[in-house]
């Protein structure tokens, strides 16, 4: 005989997960044991392997204190995660107090299927912002839909569920945190540099064609060690030492570390640059004529015009135009990262280079001692202090004109916006302060980005520290899992001297026939976009319009929004497959969709017409890009 309640549940779940709600049903029998009971109040609860799951004298009540705690529960930007079912008690609290997306997260499917034949809770089930789900990869790519770079993640749980599944908690919310801080990173590196990254790619194309790879150098250093220098507090402790032992390694450097390594006359072997903005003041002055150049295909232009020793390409997976280009030139990059940071292209490229033994220095990955960077780099002037009227830490410029001149390129630095970049900068890293566990065990300050990059760092041990001596000499730094944390010369005092070796290599035939006919598809698909896009600035321009004169949305005014945002999601569905596309374009197609989202909640008719001038800014800059991007293609 069916029964109705698990059905009107189950249909309720189909409208998103239709696997999910097949596998509850067929679910037959439970190896955990489920009974009902109810308290003085007359309230049900549920007894779990012999464990009551709800307060035994008021179960609402118990939820009801859960969702007081939580801030601005009426956020609609926010999504709302419930570590467990139960008998629908927490949930119902949310559904009810919430406007923001929930996200029911119950890790025994068991459970689910007895408390579904039983409670009636299709009804909040069938809600838009309403999800469930027993597999924590789902629940990531809810996640991954659901969230933009300002949405608000909180996540509750009842006492006897924490009982429970103590450590998982612990763990699940760990594995939120960090997929939330990769969404924001991932939307912020598009918004930020996507755009200039492939202007970068498609300006140098020819040039990418006739460059070597960092693969053409696989295993060169079998059995030698590598030293990679970052920017960190560190660097600067340890730099006595790395001139002492400078014969005994190979020497990786990042852009922002060359100021003080040039000051102590301290040549790297390798540079490593990864920035699609002009860094240039970072190389100002420096004679790089022996040193050999790895940037990634959609670094800055500038660094095609520096007289370098050699040049080579580091393909990392998935950034950018890197994948079409890898596959037009027929090269393997499937085993390339560079997730964010330099310092992870300069450890990628030693382990292609086959070396033994790799120490990190100056990878702090915090904020020690109140030290951004190390004195004597690129970015010294930035400190990090604690704000004791704030009751926060925060970061800011010791000398901000010293800074904004190093953080600055010319062309930037003499601009009637300079100031807003700089403070703007600064603004966002204050946005993203975080703490970390230190090599100490202490809890340090650092940046949100910071955070991520030591579970790649981690994620490179777990993977390769049975083959490579993994050592971490950034000492007082950032705790890194899987790297041997060891003062610099107790890493090298052993150390043989490096033979230096002449390096030889190849660059691959490609075949300029597939270039050539990728360049003329990009230039066909971007002049397809252009048609689309052509009639979006007089669209937006008419909704000003409008509003100037009625100081109301009106319905025309909807009907241009509504043509517009049918031209841009033809544009996203029809050509975001396609990375020369999304990168250059999800910039502003971003920010137009997350401005309409407060137009269309906003109350405040000065604060609607601001919005819609931003929107008018980045429909222009958009319609602006293909045209450029199409004459360095044509060459015009």
């Amino acid at each position: 005989m069916e029964n109705k309640v698990l059905s009107e549940n189950l249909n309720a779940i189909k409208r998103y997960d239709t696997n999910f709600a097949n596998e509850i049903l067929t679910i037959n029998k439970t190896k955990s044991t489920f009974e009902l009971t109810q308290n003085q109040n007359g309230e049900y609860n549920l007894l779990y392997n012999s464990i009551l799951i709800h307060n035994y004298n008021n179960a609402k009540l118990e939820a009801q204190k859960i969702t007081d705690k939580i801030e601005d529960i009426e956020n609609k930007n926010a999504i709302r995660i419930i570590y467990g079912l139960g008998l629908g008690y927490l949930p119902d609290e949310f559904i009810s107090k919430t406007q923001g997306n929930i996200i029911i997260y119950e890790p025994d499917i068991e459970l689910l299927r007895a408390v579904f034949e039983i409670l009636e809770f299709s009804e909040n089930l069938s809600k838009n912002n309403v999800f469930i789900t027993n597999r924590k990869e789902k629940l990531l790519k809810f996640i991954d839909i659901l969230a933009d770079k300002e949405t608000k993640i909180t996540i509750s749980f009842l006492n006897s569920y924490f009982n429970l599944y103590k450590n998982d908690i612990y763990s699940f919310a760990n594995l939120i945190e960090q997929k939330h801080g990769e969404k924001q990173a991932n939307t912020n590196t598009i918004n930020k540099i996507a755009p200039l990254a492939t202007i970068n790619t498609i300006q140098n194309i020819d040039n990418i064609a006739n460059t070597p790879i960092v693969s053409s150098l696989k295993n060169i250093y079998k059995g030698s060690s590598a030293l990679i220098a970052s920017a960190g507090p560190s660097l600067k402790e340890n730099i006595d030492i790395i001139k002492k032992y400078r014969d005994r390694f190979i020497l990786f450097a990042v852009g922002p570390a060359m100021k003080l390594l040039e000051k102590n006359n301290i040549i790297p072997d390798f540079l490593c640059v990864v920035e699609a903005m002009d860094t240039s003041t970072q190389l100002e002055g420096i004679d790089l004529s022996k040193i050999n150049l790895i940037f990634e295909p959609y670094s800055n232009s500038y660094l095609w015009n520096l007289k370098v020793k050699n040049r080579f390409l580091f393909f990392s997976k998935n950034n950018f135009l890197n994948d079409i280009l890898a596959n037009t030139l027929n090269i393997d990059i499937s085993n390339n990262k560079t997730i964010g940071t330099v310092s992870y292209c300069a450890l990628s490229s030693a382990k292609i280079m086959g070396f033994d033994k790799i120490i990190l220095c100056g990878q702090d990955l915090a904020f020690k001692n109140g030290e951004c960077y190390a004195k004597g780099s690129a970015y010294e002037d930035l400190e990090c202090i604690f704000n004791s009227e704030l009751n926060k830490y925060e970061i800011r410029a010791k000398n901000y004109e010293d800074y904004k001149r190093k953080l600055l390129s010319k062309k930037y630095l003499e601009g009637k916006y300079a100031d807003y970049y700089v403070k703007n900068y600064i603004k966002k890293l204050n946005a993203t302060i975080y703490s970390v566990t230190g090599q100490n065990g202490e809890i340090i300050p650092t940046q949100a980005c910071y955070a991520i990059f030591i579970k790649y760092f981690e994620e490179f041990a777990k993977n390769n520290n049975k083959n490579i001596n993994l050592i971490n000499s950034s000492v007082g730094g950032a705790q890194i899992n899987g790297f041997k944390n060891m003062k610099l010369e107790d890493a090298l005092i052993d150390n043989p001297q490096t033979p230096k070796i002449e390096i030889s290599y190849m660059v691959k035939d490609y075949d300029k026939t597939k270039i050539n006919d990728l360049k003329e598809k990009m230039s066909k698909t971007y002049s397809e976009i252009e048609n689309i896009l052509m009639p979006l600035q007089n669209l937006q321009n008419e909704i000003l319009k409008e509003f100037s004169r009625r100081k109301t949305v009106t319905k025309n005014i909807e009907k241009l929004q509504d043509k517009i945002i049918f031209s841009l999601n033809q544009l996203i569905n029809k050509y975001y497959s396609l990375p020369f596309v999304m990168f250059l374009c999800a910039s502003y197609t971003n920010r137009y969709f997350e401005n309409l989202k407060k137009i269309n909640s906003e109350q405040s008719l000065e604060k609607y017409e601001k919005l819609q001038k931003t929107n008018e800014k980045l429909i222009k800059m958009l319609v602006q890009k293909i045209p450029e991007v199409k004459g360095i293609l044509l060459n015009k």
